[in-house]
């Protein structure tokens, strides 16, 4: 499952990437623009065909697709008797749509994910209460869960226990345990390799008493996402499946559209500060927290595991946020992003209209060569951060919570 979770994930981003660029010509020609190539991937041409005045093909690197629109900006070359084609030329409403228009086919293709998800394979939601979902046979070395057991492996403490799927823990140590977040605390809390005493009831009813002795890892990860030396017993959450009409759907997307939104933000937003610790756990290959930032390389990992733990409910999710991420990102007003355009765009017709107030003669459009250096930058740290993200999908993959 997990080969098959990034391969779709790939297949996934792709298809998203290549319609981004559709966005951008379908709007290029609708503005009166003239495109003259549609390449999926970059690098050497392996095949393309010409219908009208448009190339379409495939190169090399599958790394993702670009359209090529003439008179993008003022640096572009313009051929004779294209001018009046030139996207430059354009009145600024068409300019802006045609800029902005990758970005609103990201949303859309989210907002769509979202709404036929819950309709097709439903939304699995997590049990809240302290139910046992799943008992693992054995554990590994590192505290990985598994459903049957090497020769001579040791049994998972939760199945040595005697504990079972919808058994409901009650208590940990005398403690009373509220929900399963509450469960998971208390359990990553004991400590290693000695005996801890739970009450359960069955679903029958029956209330037992049981010890269970947890093993030591050097990192859990707690319901915050946060991680932590602590122990691990061999349990899952429990969850179930419920699925949406149109209407509920509709509301569901809007929601869930609303709520990526404002996690990118916040994604973005701690990019920064979670820099030094990316490396650091890099190379101390200590384990990632689940908010640390992740590249192509590891979400095609998660995606896998999610895919498995969650259906493709949650393949649909993790594409449509992955979507609501990249359309934010590249409206960021930064060069070479088509937010920088847009940015460029809305700072020169904003003058235009003060200069008309002021009777005063309007200035010329902005110097793109002056502000190549910033977009050199901004290019140098992005393949940085990238390189970085890739070293540590590769050698220290996160884990889902335990």
């Amino acid at each position: 499952m997990n080969v098959l979770g990034a391969l779709l994930f790939v297949v996934a981003l792709l298809i998203s990437i290549v319609l981004h660029e559709a966005g951008h010509m379908v709007c290029a020609r609708w503005s009166g623009g003239k495109v003259t190539e549609f390449f999926v991937g970059f690098g050497t041409r392996l095949w393309s065909f010409r219908r009208g005045e448009t190339e379409y093909g495939i190169k090399a690197i599958p790394a993702g697709g670009y359209v090529k629109i003439v008179g993008m900006t003022d640096l572009d070359e313009i051929e004779p008797g294209d001018e009046d084609r030139a996207l430059k030329n354009k009145p600024a409403s068409k300019r802006l749509l045609t800029l902005s228009a990758g970005s609103l086919t990201h949303f859309l293709i989210a907002l769509v994910l979202f709404f036929l998800s819950p309709m097709l394979f439903g939304v699995q939601k997590a049990d809240a209460s302290a139910k046992v979902g799943h008992v693992a046979a054995c554990l590994t070395s590192d505290g990985t869960p598994t459903d049957s057991c090497a020769a001579g492996a040791d049994r998972s403490p939760a199945a040595k226990a005697g504990l079972a799927t919808g058994d409901l823990i009650t208590t940990v140590n005398g403690a009373h345990i509220a929900n399963f977040d509450a469960l998971t605390t208390a359990l990553h809390q004991l400590p290693a390799n000695q005996s801890a005493t739970i009450t359960f009831t069955d679903p029958q009813g029956g209330r037992h008493t049981a010890t269970i002795v947890p093993i030591g890892v050097k990192s859990v990860t707690y319901p915050d996402g946060h991680t932590a030396p602590g122990s691990l017993v061999g349990l899952g959450q429990d969850a179930y499946t419920q699925h949406y009409n149109p209407i509920s759907a509709a509301a569901y997307s809007g929601r869930q559209f609303g709520s990526a939104i404002v996690g990118t933000f916040k994604g973005l937003g701690s990019i920064p500060a979670a820099i030094p610790k990316l490396f650091t756990s890099t190379v101390d290959h200590t384990q990632r927290s689940t908010s640390s930032p992740v590249g192509v390389v590891g979400m095609a990992q998660l995606s896998g595991s999610i895919i498995g733990e969650a259906g493709f409910s949650g393949f649909f999710a993790l594409v449509a946020v992955i979507n609501v991420f990249i359309g934010v990102f590249n409206l960021l007003p930064i060069l070479p992003l088509d937010g920088g355009h847009i940015a460029i765009l809305l700072y020169e017709e904003g003058r235009k209209r003060v200069y008309r107030l002021l009777r005063r003669p309007v200035p010329g459009r902005v110097d793109l060569n002056k502000l190549m250096p910033v977009a050199y930058a901004f290019l140098l740290l992005f393949v940085g951060l990238t390189l970085l993200l890739l070293a540590a999908d590769i050698t220290n993959p996160i884990r889902l919570p335990s």
